[in-house]
């Protein structure tokens, strides 16, 4: 049956609680409730059908459950290299020549551009490393996190990311049903120069990184957090004991990805492409056996090296994956919201709203705004680009715009990932406010206002290219917006030192 408006309960359940809470996993079990109510047509035999429905889905899925274990593994990993010292070398080392502000911010921005294979990978490893060296130079853990958690969506540009295929395979499938054959390579391809939101977004984080100045909520009253020098710490330290698990992890990862999707593609016949080897290959299955190996790199250097003996290892993994437990919930959950979202037809509510009010112009500027509000929704990018993907092709040939599928696959694919930074429960904001350990609708209040700037900008975009604005100025006019915004209304942050 169509629910129309009540479609949308889950969603503004969810969003307000998380706000008057700040306990996501509880705010995303109270929008599951919400939609059981409606979907259970208000029934107590309804609602426990559906609630029962959707939990199974939250704690059974495959791939969310593989998901979960990779989280639970880093912070383990992460939690042994912080017991052995190794945090500390390293954050003491990289202090002499990181010695302001300025440059932890931008070896922190930069750091995040090199790992952009992964998204999860990013955030995890760029925000715990850099932790620490970022509060030794007075930037706070909310930038840091905002850096991190914007940057990683370079993984949905690049060709050699774990986000290519799956993204090339919705645009393929999206226009063999309104007659446009191309591969899944051309398709992505075509579409990178339009992904308005990822760059702009990526350039004010620069900005940001470069100047030291931004806008948002609380940015003065929050602390920085206590560093707490250990005078024990053994004198074998290393900063190998950091780079060679996480060089460990990064190495194999890669490496393993274009062994095992070469492999598949042979043993199918399929073109050895750079998209079809990241695409087959069994990316969440290569990082959890990449972050098990890093785990007996950094135990057997802690162990060689007498840092610590195995008890505390032991004791400093366990407390490391406890540490990652409320994130793991927070995404089992976002699965079932994610799941109410589709039964009451949330997508397809939100899309049919605005589909009869779209003129041509106005197409590309319509997609990417809907797109943004089917991740709000949901709570995942890629479910928004399945959904909105072949509808919005079909509205595209409607109006003879065949020209303009690549600047339309990029308009969804963008507005997709920018909702992830306006709601505190997508996969992104809580894993950067994990590794940064502040909480996450701290997290995305804090960064809402650069979000919000780059979102505008990016809307201007696709409405100068639908009233047929050269791409160049289309990118510049809204650039100069933001640089513009950065400069008038950004400021530095006096930031209370920790008493």
């Amino acid at each position: 049956m169509e629910y129309g408006i009540l479609s949308l309960t889950p969603a503004i359940v969810t969003i307000i609680v998380a706000l008057a809470t700040r306990k996501v996993a509880f705010a995303l079990f109270m929008g599951i409730v919400g939609g059981a109510i409606v979907g259970g047509e208000y029934t107590f035999a309804g609602f426990f059908e559906h609630m029962y429905d959707y939990l199974l889905v939250s704690f059974t899925e495959p791939e969310r459950l593989k998901i979960v274990l990779f989280i639970l593994l880093i912070g383990g990993l992460l939690e042994i290299i912080n017991r052995s010292g190794g945090y500390g070398k390293f954050a003491a080392r990289l202090s002499k020549k990181l010695d302001s502000p300025r440059k932890s911010r931008l070896s922190t921005w930069g750091l995040s551009m090199t790992l952009f294979f992964d998204d999860y990978a990013n955030v995890l490893i760029s925000g715990a490393s850099m932790r620490e060296i970022n509060i030794r130079n007075k930037v706070t853990p909310a930038m840091l996190a905002y850096i991190v958690d914007v940057v990683a969506i370079m993984a949905s540009i690049m060709i050699i990311s774990t986000w290519a295929s799956f993204e090339g395979a919705v645009m393929a499938e999206a226009g063999a049903e309104v007659g446009v054959e191309k591969s899944i390579s051309l398709f992505f391809i075509e579409s990178i120069p339009y992904h308005m939101y990822t760059v702009l977004a990526i350039f004010l984080t620069f900005l940001v990184a470069l100047t030291g100045k931004w806008f948002g909520y609380g940015l003065d009253k929050a602390p920085l957090p206590e560093i707490i020098e250990e005078k024990n710490r053994s004198n074998s330290v290393r900063i190998y004991h950091v780079l060679a698990p996480i060089l460990t992890l990064l190495g194999f990862a890669i490496t393993s990805m274009f062994a095992v999707g070469s492999w598949i593609l042979m043993q199918e016949n399929e073109p050895l492409t750079l998209i079809n080897i990241l695409g087959s290959a069994p990316s969440v299955d290569l990082l959890i056996l990449s972050t098990i190996m890093a785990i007996g790199v950094a135990i057997g250097l802690t162990k060689k090296d007498k840092l610590l003996k195995l008890p505390t290892i032991g004791k400093g993994f366990l407390s490391g994956t406890k540490g990652m437990i409320g994130v793991s919930l927070v995404i089992l959950l976002a699965t079932g919201l994610s799941a109410v979202s589709e039964t009451l037809g949330t997508g397809e509510f939100i899309t049919g709203s605005v589909a009869d009010y779209i003129s041509p112009e106005m197409l590309l500027f319509i997609i990417f705004v809907v797109s943004m509000l089917i991740t709000v929704a949901t709570g995942f990018s890629w479910s928004s680009m399945a959904i909105v993907m072949p509808i919005a092709f079909q509205m595209a040939m409607a109006n003879g715009m065949e020209a303009s599928l690549p600047a339309i696959s990029a308009a969804v694919i963008t507005g997709a990932v920018s909702g992830e930074h306006i709601i505190p429960f997508s996969e992104k904001a809580v894993m950067s406010s994990a590794a940064t350990k502040i909480a996450p609708v701290y997290h995305v209040k804090t960064m809402f206002f650069q979000t919000i700037t780059a979102f505008i900008a990016a809307g201007a975009g696709y409405i100068l290219l639908g009233h047929d604005w050269p791409l160049w100025s289309a990118y510049v006019l809204p650039a100069t917006f933001v640089l513009t915004v950065h400069l008038l209304f950004a400021k530095k942050n006096k930031i209370p030192m920790h008493k």
